[in-house]
């Protein structure tokens, strides 16, 4: 029996140690939970597009007609002497009481009384620049259906392009290109200052035909061949050097020989100025209307000279020296609205119509 018990003893002994020297059992490994370490950087910003490649607005040098010196002046007035004056009812038309109140009997009455004029007028509502459904017969119809400011426009359009007398054909296909020149302006002013909400555009109308004024005289005084492929820049410095002075101050000096209303002469010769000056000075309450005026010449002019091309009014392609030293001031409100009423389908329509009557 003790050998049985002692027996027992070994066994129990030899399973507890046992027991304490096996190693406990191996838990299931656990893979790391990874850390989340830092974002991904975010790819570099797409490089800016590169600015059009417009050109420094440069100021043309030009010299006024006050500073021009005795001998040189006397010439010219001499020159302009030669020209016969508009009739007096010119002055009634421009005249900013008649613009305002004026009625459409006022007006017919006027016309009535230069009777050449009143043909003429008569004549241009019948034709393709305005495409009227059907002809009209008299001055009454016309400003019933192409409006008062168009018909005064007119009106002062004749009446200037009568003081100037061709001397052979070229001469003539110059005059007739100013002068659809300026309709084709006044109509896209009127357009134009209408979208905007510009008040007084019967004023602004009679600047755009005052501006052309300097340009026919320039064309009855120099050799018009000369002037073929030049850009305005280049136009104005030849202007300057045969004349003694660029066309829009040739055209003020003509204006104060006529007697035009000093305030209307300064306005139609800052007008003309701002396409070779950036930083002409005028008015802060002006500035919008003037601005408006310079592009609707300069644009008009291109459509009567056929040179629209593809893209007639774009500031980001246009590169020529006249439309750089307008830029600045139509990048100003309400003038950056200008692109956008340009291309809205009403306005398209009426560009697309002067430019088809221009051909």
């Amino acid at each position: 029996m003790l050998l049985g018990l002692a027996g027992a003893a070994v066994v129990m002994a030899w399973w507890w140690l046992r027991t304490r020297a096996a190693p406990p059992p191996a838990r299931p490994s656990i893979a790391p939970r990874p850390v989340a370490g830092p974002p991904a950087p975010l790819p570099p910003p797409a490089p800016a597009a590169e600015a059009p490649p417009w050109p420094t607005p440069v100021a043309l040098p030009l010299r006024a007609a006050e500073l021009l010196d005795g001998p040189q002046a006397e010439q010219l007035v001499q020159a302009l002497r030669h020209l016969p004056r508009p009739p007096r009812s010119l002055h009634t038309l421009m005249s900013p009481q008649f613009v305002q109140t004026a009625t459409s009997a006022e007006l017919a009455t006027l016309v009535m009384g230069e009777p050449a004029v009143a043909a003429r007028v008569v004549a241009t509502a019948n034709s393709p620049l305005y495409a009227l459904q059907q002809p009209v017969n008299s001055v009454g119809q016309a400003i019933t259906f192409l409006g008062l400011a168009n018909v005064r426009q007119m009106c002062m359009q004749h009446m200037l392009a009568a003081c100037f007398q061709p001397r052979n054909a070229a001469q003539q296909q110059e005059f007739d290109r100013l002068w659809r020149a300026s309709s084709i302006a006044g109509e896209l002013c009127q357009q134009l200052a209408t979208r905007l909400r510009l008040p007084d555009t019967g004023s602004l109308m009679t600047l755009l035909v005052l501006s052309f004024l300097g340009r026919q005289a320039c064309a009855a005084l120099l050799d018009t061949a000369a002037l073929d492929g030049l850009d305005a820049y280049q136009r104005a410095q030849h202007e300057e050097q045969a004349l003694g002075l660029v066309s829009h101050e040739l055209g003020h000096l003509l204006m104060r020989a006529w007697d035009v209303p000093l305030e209307l002469a300064d306005e139609a010769r800052t007008l003309s100025a701002l396409r070779f000056d950036p930083a002409r000075p005028m008015a802060a309450d002006r500035e919008t209307a003037l601005t408006l005026c310079a592009l609707c010449a300069l644009l008009g002019e291109r459509i009567a000279r056929g040179q629209a091309g593809a893209a007639l009014f774009d500031l980001d392609t246009d590169t020529s020296p006249d439309m750089a030293a307008l830029r600045p001031r139509l990048a100003r409100p309400p003038l950056d609205a200008l692109a956008r009423e340009w291309h809205s389908p009403a306005m398209l329509r009426v560009v697309s119509r002067l430019m088809t009557a221009a051909r």
